[in-house]
């Protein structure tokens, strides 16, 4: 049985956030892959990722991990960003592989990108008892 991290999802945000320099575009780019994941996780069987309490985590720092190295200038080494994510390098070496075999993930087109920035930004100063 997996157990889900104790650690809020935004908790460890802002802990990665606080040890890994990373550009607005790396997270809009998270936000975009796993949007793409969570509805292709329908059919689990046929694809590498299912999104879950248990691994929301550990996706989200590979994703980050990915989309530093893809998108930025600024990056860091495995070992850095598994010592912050929390989870061995090897682990995370693995989620990254999955990442980059469905590389679908990182092909975003400029409009994609403006489309979910406005998104967030509207979502960000909507009230909050309407989210």
């Amino acid at each position: 049985m997996c157990n889900v991290p104790t650690i809020s999802l935004e908790a460890y945000l802002l802990h990665i956030f606080k040890y890994c320099l990373m550009t607005n575009k790396v997270f809009l780019v998270l936000l975009v892959s796993f949007e793409r994941m969570s509805k292709l996780s329908s059919d689990a069987v046929s694809h590498s990722f299912v999104i879950a309490l248990f691994n929301i985590h550990h996706l989200t720092i590979a994703g980050i991990t990915v989309a530093s190295k893809f998108f930025s200038n600024v990056f860091y080494t495995i070992l850095h960003y598994a010592k912050v994510g929390g989870l061995p390098p090897t682990e995370l070496n693995q989620l990254k592989l999955q990442f980059l075999l469905n590389d679908f993930y990182l092909i975003i087109s400029s409009a994609e990108m403006q489309c979910y920035a406005e998104q967030l930004s509207l979502f960000s100063y909507a009230d909050p008892q309407t989210q």
